[in-house]
């Protein structure tokens, strides 16, 4: 990936993060670490992810929801960006409280 489809992918994460997070562009931040892994003792591309978020308070109700549709649209942005076989793709989600969660302000 050049640095110019690197830019494009981050800026693709961050805007549907913020979409589904109900936050601002600035309020999101996302990470690209190019560094080896092993998945099943194959050399085949793999990609981790690790999501940290707040749930927006509409879905307080249905986090099951929220998280099929975060984990679906993740997915579909790192498919379409890396093009890695959707089973060597692992996303993992941290719910972070909203008390002790960072604050963005203007």
């Amino acid at each position: 990936m050049n640095d110019v489809s690197k830019k494009e992918f981050l800026d693709d994460i961050a805007g549907e993060m913020a979409k589904l997070l109900k936050k601002p562009i600035p309020a999101v931040m996302v990470m690209l670490d190019n560094c080896f892994m092993d998945m099943n003792r194959s050399e085949d591309t793999v990609f981790f992810s690790e999501f940290r978020y707040v749930m927006p308070q509409e879905f307080d109700g249905d986090k099951s929801g929220f998280m099929k549709q975060f984990a679906d649209t993740m997915l579909a942005v790192i498919q379409k960006h890396t093009k890695v076989d959707p089973y060597r793709i692992y996303m993992q989600f941290t719910e972070m409280d909203r008390q002790s969660a960072w604050h963005y302000t203007e």
